[in-house]
C-alpha cells in the first residue's frame, strides 16, 4: 500500500489550464473520492496520478517516489475504468490473468490468483465465456478482478459505475466498499454522482473548473460546506439557498416578502457581526418541516407535493420564496394547503451572496 500525494499539481493543454495548482494527500489504506460535475477536471487528474496524462507543473508521489515521469507500468498502480477495457476475444479468465502474464508469472501462479479473484468477486462461474456474454455488472467484475490479481500499491477507479443501472450500480457500490475493508489497498475514485461519493468515501475532494473546493469526510462536508457549491452538490434533495438580510440587532433575518425569522440564541453571535448585510441562508430539507415547537414557526403554501413512501418532499412558499421540505409520508399535504413551519435556523449555514463562501 502507498499513499498519494498531490502537490501544486498543474494541467494546461497550450495556453488553457485546466487543473490550477490543486493539492491534496491521500493516506495511506484510504478510500478517497474525487468528485464534481463534468468539466471539473477530476477525471484528467485521476489520469496525471496514472501515468496517462502528461503533467504541466507540480509533482506526484506514490509513496515515497515522485512520479511524475514513470510510465504507468512503473508506478505500481491498477485502474478500473468506466468503459471495462476488456479483451472481447479473451475469456473472463484471461482478461483478468492478462496483466499477470505481461509480467512474466507463471502460469500456476496466474491460475491460482484468478481463482481467488474471481471467488472474491463471485464470477467464479463465468470464468470461461466472453466478455460479450455478461452483463454490464459481470463485466465490471471482471475489469475489478483483473486490478486485484496485481496486488497494487494503489487502485485508481474512473467512473466504473456510470455505464449500470440504478439497482445495479447500488450492488457494485457495496461491492467496491467491501474489496476496500478486505484489502486496505488506497483507493482513489472518481464519479460525478454525490451518493456514490458520500456512501464510500473516507474523504472526499470536491473540484470545480480545475480547482479543489474542499477536502474533507463527508459529515464534515455535509455540515460545514466551505461555500455554496459545496453546500448545492452535496445532498439531495439540494440545500435550499435563500436571500436575507441580517436586522440590525443581530436577532432575525429578514426574507423576501416581508417574512422575519427570528434567530436563536446560538446563532445570534454568529449574525451580530453581520447586522444589516445581505446574505445567503442556506437551509438543508430535513431542517424545514412542521411545526412541532421550532424556533422559528411561520405560516407558509404548500405548491408542490412529491410522495416518496418513506418520506415525502414538498415544496413550500415562505414570502415569496420557494423552498423544499422534507416532511413525514402521514402529514396529508395538499398543494394549495397554509401549514405551519418550523425552520431549524439552529442549523442554518449564511455564505457571501457575491463569493459564495461561508461566513
Amino acid at each position: 500500500m502507498a499513499a498519494i500525494g498531490i502537490d501544486t499539481v498543474v494541467k494546461a493543454y497550450g495556453a488553457t489550464p485546466v487543473i490550477h495548482g490543486i493539492s491534496l494527500s491521500v493516506r495511506d489504506g484510504e478510500f478517497a473520492v474525487l468528485v464534481g460535475p463534468s468539466g471539473c477536471g477530476k477525471s484528467t487528474l485521476l489520469r496525471m496520478i496514472a501515468g496517462l496524462e502528461s503533467i504541466t507543473g507540480g509533482a506526484i508521489h506514490i509513496g515515497e517516489r515522485v512520479v511524475n515521469d514513470l510510465p504507468p507500468r512503473d508506478r505500481d498502480i491498477a485502474m478500473v475504468f468506466q468503459d471495462y477495457a476488456l479483451y472481447p476475444h479473451k475469456s473472463v479468465a484471461e482478461n483478468i490473468g492478462f496483466g499477470l502474464k505481461m509480467r512474466g508469472a507463471d502460469a500456476v501462479t496466474i491460475e491460482k490468483k484468478v481463482k481467488e479473484a474471481a471467488q472474491i468477486l463471485q464470477i467464479g462461474h463465468l470464468l470461461d465465456r466472453k466478455p460479450g456474454q455478461l452483463s454490464g455488472g459481470q463485466r465490471q467484475r471482471v475489469a475489478m478482478g483483473r486490478a486485484i490479481v496485481r496486488e497494487p500499491k494503489v487502485f485508481l477507479f474512473d467512473e466504473p459505475l456510470s455505464n449500470l443501472d440504478a439497482h445495479l450500480r447500488g450492488e457494485m457500490r457495496a461491492e467496491i466498499k467491501k474489496l476496500h475493508q478486505r484489502f486496505g489497498t488506497t483507493i482513489l475514485y472518481v464519479t460525478h454522482d454525490q451518493v456514490e461519493a458520500m456512501t464510500l468515501a473516507d474523504r472526499i475532494a470536491i473540484l470545480r473548473g480545475g480547482h479543489l473546493e474542499q477536502f474533507d469526510t463527508p459529515d464534515t462536508i455535509y455540515r460545514q460546506p466551505v461555500s455554496t457549491f459545496v453546500a448545492g452538490f452535496v445532498g439531495s434533495p439540494a440545500m435550499n439557498f435563500i436571500p436575507a438580510t441580517i436586522a440590525a440587532d443581530g436577532t432575525a433575518l429578514d426574507l423576501p416578502g416581508g417574512v422575519r425569522l427570528a434567530a436563536p440564541e446560538a446563532l445570534r453571535p454568529r449574525l451580530t457581526g453581520l447586522a444589516r448585510k445581505p446574505v445567503t441562508l442556506g437551509l438543508r430539507p430535513e431542517h424545514i418541516g412542521l411545526d412541532a415547537g421550532g424556533s422559528a414557526p411561520l405560516t407558509a403554501r404548500v405548491t408542490l407535493v412529491e410522495p416518496l413512501g418513506a418520506e415525502t418532499l414538498a415544496l413550500v412558499r415562505i414570502g415569496t420564496v420557494e423552498v423544499t421540505g422534507r416532511f413525514p409520508p402521514d402529514s396529508g399535504l395538499k398543494p394549495g394547503a397554509d401549514i405551519a413551519l418550523s425552520v431549524q435556523l439552529q442549523r442554518a449555514h449564511i455564505f457571501d451572496p457575491e463569493t459564495g463562501r461561508a461566513l
